[in-house]
């Protein structure tokens, strides 16, 4: 008898921990934080991120380590997404931020259509602002990890953008990029400057 109940009670808990993984929002799932194809996000490199978008079956538009971002090809991997851009700080090629693309011309209803998507698995978003029905969109998800995913759509385009975000990466590689830039102009302002 007693054997019994303990099998009863050990399949009740894989039960209940399965279900907790399932359930958008729920505890479980928000401690495995953001993840691609199964890869977790937070602190990962470049050269593990390619392998598993390889693996995943995305085609390669632009993989190159001289650009800040990789881009690829999203067929049927995430319905109604053409492109995938994943970018990396410039100098430890860790992640910083992904971005699905769906295009959407004159349709106003996709970016409602992609809210409800990662809604389903994360739960409604803590901001919304915006009107779906006109003018630009966003919603937000904060995570654990200093991870945000966010949904968002300009005006009068209607494309939908989907991020996952590591929140300081970006930051960092945003001024990576600004530097990358001014020594760009500085160089560009040098070469002009011996033509006269």
């Amino acid at each position: 008898m007693m054997n019994k109940l303990v099998r009863v009670l050990a399949c009740t808990s894989t039960l209940a921990a399965a279900l907790a993984l399932a359930l958008p929002g729920s505890a479980a799932a928000a401690e495995t934080g953001l993840s691609l194809f199964g890869t977790p996000l937070k602190g990962a490199s470049r050269a593990t991120l390619r392998e598993a978008l390889s693996k995943a079956g995305l085609q390669p538009k632009r993989v190159e380590d001289g650009y800040f971002c990789d881009l690829y090809k999203v067929d049927g991997q995430l319905k109604d997404a053409s492109e995938l851009s994943v970018c990396y700080t410039e100098d430890d090629d860790k992640f910083a931020a992904a971005e699905y693309t769906f295009p959407a011309f004159v349709d106003t209803g996709m970016v409602k259509r992609v809210v409800d998507m990662v809604s389903l698995k994360y739960g409604r978003p803590s901001r919304v602002s915006g009107n779906y029905g006109l003018g630009d969109v966003t919603a937000i998800w904060p995570q654990p990890q200093g991870m945000e995913l966010r949904v968002a759509r300009g005006w009068p385009d209607t494309t939908t953008y989907l991020d996952l975000i590591d929140v300081a990466n970006k930051r960092r590689m945003q001024q990576q990029m600004a530097a990358v830039k001014a020594a760009q102009q500085r160089q560009q302002v040098q070469r002009d400057s011996k033509a006269f």
